[in-house]
């Protein structure tokens, strides 16, 4: 894969924690609390768990962003740092629609649908997974087309 970033930010916090801090980043990795976050978690440290990930988001639901409340809105665009301090603008995806709001409010629109529907949705746009928390996973268009082509269960 060109780009498909599992983002320990716990390492780059205990290296630099007010810089991340300052980002927006949370300092300790998520508690899962869903299936998906489960094998999200296993998967970053385990890569014989990534497989077991990959076919949870694809079938599990997830809160995409939205930039309004239309039937017909966009996914919300969020920035995402980058190794040589640049920026990634991804559509942002979560595990669940308390991830999106503990990181962008109770005030953003969001659909819930299953992974596989949001990638598909997304299919041409760089996307970030539980933007702002650990883990964090962002794919660029040909990922999530390597993702869309896993077989559904």
């Amino acid at each position: 894969m060109r780009r498909r970033t599992f983002v320990a930010a716990a390492l780059a916090s205990a290296a630099t924690p007010l810089a991340a801090r300052a980002q927006g980043f949370s300092v300790a990795p998520i508690t899962p609390a869903n299936p998906l976050e489960e094998a999200f978690v296993s998967a970053l440290n385990t890569p014989q768990m990534r497989p077991i990930f990959r076919r949870r988001l694809l079938s599990e639901r997830v809160a995409v962003a939205l930039v309004s409340g239309e039937p017909d809105a966009g996914p919300l665009s969020v920035p995402v740092p980058t190794q040589g301090g640049g920026r990634l603008v991804c559509a942002a995806i979560f595990t669940s629609s308390d991830r999106l709001i503990s990181v962008l409010g109770a005030d953003v629109q969001f659909a819930t649908m299953t992974g596989r529907a949001a990638l598909t949705r997304l299919a041409s746009q760089n996307v970030v997974l539980n933007y702002r928390l650990i883990p964090m996973l962002t794919l660029e268009p040909a990922d999530v087309a390597e993702y869309l082509a896993t077989p559904a269960e």
